[in-house]
């Protein structure tokens, strides 16, 4: 016992020396770069542990609600490789790409608005700033406000939510698929390169992963515990959505309505259900009908006008998206016929075969990996379908996976399908980690 108490001791210590010899280096780093006047990496590495210390407390609240310590442990990996993958997209953005993309003018433009604000000036020429981008820019400023002229700190602030709604899926997982693997879910969802790497970075992308995340935990907590507490959170998380992208939040308020058609009442409330799901599905169709006429003015925006029928809207956007090396002639999803090709495309494509760059090729490794993993479990694809009434979160994920194949079947880019794939594949991995009964028995 004296022994073991003896170790103990020298194990505290041990811990404690390291701590102490890592702060001192990371005192001295920080002394360093501020010598070298380098505000936007001395910004960058006093950030980053900041985020990390003040997100300890809800991991570990997670870890203790599921009763499981290692998940501890599998959330701040994820949250420091996700920190860890805006570093990376900020080499790509910044040094591969010599500053030509799109968190560049999100950042100048977010900067010019921080120092308006930070001069006390908060009347806004927002006319200048023309175009979907505009509440992005927004978004930019408050960030750049608080943190100052750092683009690497302002990638580190966007990673970070887009970790959080990374997160809220999580919770929507664990919440309303009581049936399904939490472990795969984890890794596939906090893991996967795309989630990784798109969401991390001064852009649209990480706003848009908290707000679908948000919206889907609140759809969770509404299908499986309280409906009203559940859609407040859902109608914040689509408010926040539409403000970026509205399509999005009109899929994804479709996707809700039919988890609440499919289901089923709990049987103390049973005289009650119609009730209850008429002005749940009231609520939801509120919510749709505002959405989506302005998801039509979105479009109409961007240059993309309904008013001549379909085919003619399909025609601008194919024309839109396409061109450049990453173009490609789509298979548009609109009979039966074209499904496997457009399924295909829409999930997995560049394939091996079809890259043609360093950023082309990481994309078709996920995307093959992705593939063979739907092969592989076809099956649990069939189960999770067949849970919809057990699990009708489910059904939200199937009918959102649905009408994003449909809607992005249009699309004629590569480098813009992946980049717009990380707002399935959350709802898509709830449809890979639903085990088939027989599994699920030998448990």
């Amino acid at each position: 016992m004296i022994v073991e108490r003896e170790r103990q001791v020298v194990s505290q210590r041990g811990i404690l020396v390291a701590g102490l010899v890592l702060t001192a280096l990371y005192v001295a780093g920080l002394m360093w770069l501020a010598g070298l006047g380098s505000y936007n990496f001395f910004i960058a590495c006093l950030i980053a542990p900041v985020l990390v210390a003040i997100s300890l407390p809800a991991l570990a609240r997670e870890a203790r609600r599921e009763g499981d310590r290692t998940l501890f442990w599998i959330l701040v990996g994820a949250l420091l490789v996700k920190l860890v993958a805006s570093l990376v997209r900020y080499y790509i953005d910044f040094v591969y790409y010599h500053g030509v993309a799109d968190a560049a003018g999100y950042y100048g433009k977010g900067l010019a608005l921080s120092e308006q604000f930070r001069a006390g000036v908060f009347h806004l020429n927002l006319h200048t700033f023309t175009g979907s981008s505009t509440f992005t820019y927004l978004i930019s400023a408050a960030v750049l406000t608080i943190i100052g002229p750092s683009k690497l700190g302002g990638f580190l602030v966007f990673s970070w939510l887009g970790f959080w709604g990374l997160f809220f899926f999580y919770r929507a997982f664990v919440i309303a698929v009581p049936e399904g693997r939490r472990r795969q879910y984890a890794a596939l969802t906090f893991f996967m390169p795309t989630l990784l790497f798109w969401p991390s970075e001064i852009g649209k992308e990480a706003w848009m992963m908290l707000s679908l995340g948000l919206a889907a935990y609140g759809a969770a907590v509404a299908l499986a515990r309280s409906p009203w507490r559940g859609l407040l959170a859902s109608a914040l998380g689509l408010w926040l959505a539409s403000l970026v992208r509205p399509h999005m939040a009109a899929m994804l308020v479709l996707a809700m309505a039919v988890g609440f058609l499919v289901r089923k009442p709990k049987s103390e409330l049973r005289q009650l259900a119609p009730v209850v799901k008429g002005l749940g599905l009231a609520l939801v169709g509120i919510l749709a009908f505002v959405l989506v006429r302005k998801a039509s003015a979105f479009l109409a925006q961007a240059g993309v006008t309904v008013g001549g029928g379909l085919t003619h809207a399909v025609d601008q956007l194919v024309a839109r998206t396409g061109g450049g090396g990453s173009g490609f002639e789509p298979s548009i999803l609109t009979s039966p016929i074209h499904a496997p090709i457009d399924i295909v495309t829409v999930l997995y494509r560049p394939l091996l075969f079809e890259a043609n760059s360093i950023t082309s090729l990481a994309a078709a490794l996920e995307g093959s990996f992705l593939l063979v993993l739907t092969v592989v479990r076809f099956r649990w694809i069939i189960a999770a379908a067949r849970s919809v009434r057990r699990q009708p979160y489910v059904a939200v994920a199937l009918a959102y996976t649905i009408m994003f194949l449909i809607a992005f079947s249009v699309f004629a880019n590569y480098g813009t399908l992946v980049r717009e794939r990380s707002q399935l594949l959350p709802l898509f991995f709830v449809l890979l980690c639903v085990p088939p009964p027989k599994l699920r028995s030998e448990e």
